[in-house]
């Protein structure tokens, strides 16, 4: 039997921390209620990690269906993007992560149930998304500080979504006894200059005073472009402590730009180093091309402006 064209394959993140106690036979068919009256079928896919990711590229590729939903964490719902994006699919989110940052930027509820009962009465929209060396990614993609803190974190052990929050914070404070330094070219839309960062992050679309900090205007048609220079761990503890309030607009050892096209160029660094991705740890290389593509991007989501 053919599989209707107008139905979703819903892939739900069992190790994500709300699907990881969730009870799935009744997510399932909340789902299935909230998005009966809009598509003709929903199939399920339930797994967690590499696996998980592999069969949703897989079935991205070779079925022919409209939805493809994300039930999960940032790394999940960045996989979904970009699969979604390659295969002219329409992205959906739930969230179910520690941060969920896209699914804010969606306006998607945090609330399991609440944000099901959303995606039933959901808008499709253009949103934008980006590349680094054609690599899409929905939130932002760091060098420096980030990736580092990034690494010493996932050397501890914890277990749940307060244990990788509390972890984080102690993987910061250790990260900021050694501020690492990059001397590179950076290329805002053509103009280049030499820096030396302690951190520069690239995100999709600027982001807004909110904490945690994420693009409140998903189609804004502009990458942020957010530099800090040569730091100390009293500066690195101020910009900590205004990311968590909200702040960074207002920190002075935080230069922010806005920019349609970003080039990087590493000009001195004494071992391989890497940088993050939505989340996700990658070799940093020499050259790093990063563009933003308007409105490429079609979302279900929950905005009303």
């Amino acid at each position: 039997m053919t599989e209707p064209k107008n139905s979703v394959h819903a892939f739900l993140n069992t190790g994500s921390g709300t699907f990881r106690t969730a009870d799935l036979d009744a997510v399932k068919d909340h789902i299935q209620q909230a998005l009966a009256d809009h598509y003709d079928a929903v199939t399920f896919h339930v797994g967690d990690g590499k696996a998980l990711i592999d069969d949703m590229e897989k079935t991205a590729r070779s079925e022919d269906f409209a939805v493809l939903l994300a039930g999960g964490g940032d790394g999940t719902v960045s996989a979904a993007a970009e699969f979604a994006w390659k295969h002219d699919k329409i992205l959906a989110v739930i969230p179910g992560g520690t941060m969920n940052l896209f699914a804010r930027s969606l306006a998607m509820p945090l609330d399991l149930d609440a944000a099901i009962d959303a995606l039933g009465h959901s808008q499709m929209r253009a949103y934008d998304i980006a590349t680094a060396n054609g690599r899409p990614f929905v939130h932002q993609m760091s060098i420096g500080l980030h990736p580092r803190m990034i690494r010493k974190r996932d050397r501890l052990t914890y277990g749940s979504r307060f244990g990788k929050m509390a972890a984080s914070l102690k993987a910061f404070w250790r990260t900021i006894a050694r501020m690492p330094l990059y001397q590179l070219t950076l290329s805002i839309d053509g103009t280049p200059e030499t820096c030396k960062l302690s951190a520069l992050s690239i995100s999709n679309n600027l982001f807004g005073g909110t904490t945690p900090p994420f693009a409140e205007q998903p189609d804004g048609g502009r990458l942020g472009v957010y530099m800090v220079g040569r730091m100390n761990r009293q500066k690195a503890l101020k910009l900590g402590a205004d990311l968590l309030l909200g702040q960074t607009h207002d920190n002075p050892d935080l230069t922010i730009r806005a920019a349609r096209k970003v080039e990087i160029s590493m000009t001195s660094r004494k071992k391989p180093a890497k940088c993050v991705q939505d989340g996700e740890l990658l070799p940093l290389e020499d050259k790093v091309t990063i563009e933003l593509h308007p409105k490429s991007l079609r979302v279900l989501s929950a905005k009303t402006d």
